[in-house]
């Protein structure tokens, strides 16, 4: 990606910015983020999903074909086995739409932590700095949670998920202590409860977290399968609307505690608003246009793929013929 000149770098700092090289550990994460498997039995690749990339990976799919077959040619290799491809993009369409949503989210909260404005404030209280602190770790949280979303480890990626809102629950309790004795006696439980007063969707989203995190004898029926008479685990969930839907709302809940709890730092707050001597929520917060724009788009990629693939359940299962599910006697 192009590297742009802000008005106010100086020629220096913008060509230092341009010519720096990200780290591996930064490459692999912006891979996992949002790639593409080009795969045969004995070779794989993991090419990052972007429209700039799409002869790159053409390429590739082609030197994968032609290594797995024993070609010289790439250009046969790419003309005579790399052809209809449209179909299995169009089956992929919901995974694209979600990935879509959680980049949005993505961006949205990074941009919110670097938008604090302190010079001529007052210092923070360890409450308040502690809160961003946890706060602004949860962040690779979200990506932990997405790459477990984008593999379709549904249970997986829900723990993590919980995880996330105990951290904002933490940080929205935390954020009002003035001594590290009120922070080391916060309960996660307690501190959830306080959230949802707050900002009650978090407790809905809690209690669904919490119950796909325990997976008990209610959710065997979601990962148990009989086919050809025996008995399959299920490993991986296609249900992107649902994967969805928590990434979105645990956006929203970071971005109203992170206002809240960074409130004497802002110059234009988005998310919550002085109310009636109190701060609460924005109730016209432009997030939960974009949100609901998002989860809509995720669901017509759900019907879009259902009618290419003749598929007529909303939660389409990884089965076993993706390596998805483990046959057992």
């Amino acid at each position: 990606m192009p590297v742009k000149r802000s008005d106010n770098a100086s020629s220096v700092e913008w060509l230092q910015e341009a010519l720096r090289l990200p780290t591996a550990h930064d490459m692999v994460q912006h891979v996992l983020e949002d790639f593409d498997v080009i795969a045969t039995r004995q070779f794989a690749a993991l090419v990052r999903r972007r429209p700039h990339l799409t002869h790159f990976a053409d390429n590739v799919r082609a030197a994968v074909v032609a290594s797995t077959l024993g070609l010289a040619s790439l250009d046969y290799a790419k003309r005579r086995y790399c052809d209809g491809e449209e179909e299995l993009e169009r089956a992929s369409l919901p995974v694209h739409a979600y990935v879509e949503a959680y980049q949005f989210t993505r961006s949205y909260l990074e941009r919110l932590t670097t938008s604090l404005q302190t010079k001529g404030k007052p210092e923070a209280t360890v409450g308040v700095f502690g809160a961003s602190i946890v706060l602004e770790r949860s962040l690779l949280s979200f990506f932990c949670a997405h790459l477990m979303y984008q593999m379709g480890y549904r249970y997986e990626g829900h723990a993590i998920s919980r995880v996330i809102l105990e951290q904002i629950a933490w940080a929205f309790e935390a954020h009002e202590a003035r001594d590290i004795e009120t922070i080391q006696s916060i309960r996660t439980t307690a501190a959830v409860s306080k959230l949802k007063r707050f900002a009650p969707e978090a407790g809905a989203l809690y209690g669904f977290l919490s119950k796909k995190t325990h997976i008990d004898y209610s959710s065997h029926s979601e990962f148990l399968r009989v086919e050809d008479g025996k008995n399959a685990v299920v490993y991986g969930h296609d249900v992107m609307p649902e994967y969805g839907s928590v990434i979105l709302r645990l956006g929203d809940l970071f971005s109203l505690v992170w206002e809240a709890s960074q409130f004497p730092y802002l110059t234009t707050p988005e998310a919550v608003e002085a109310r009636h001597g109190t701060l609460a929520p924005k109730l016209d917060r432009a997030y939960l246009v974009k949100m609901h724009d998002h989860m809509n788009n995720i669901e017509e990629a759900v019907r879009q793929a259902r009618e290419t693939t003749g598929q007529t359940d909303s939660t389409v299962e990884t089965d076993a013929r993706k390596g998805g599910a483990r046959s057992s006697p």
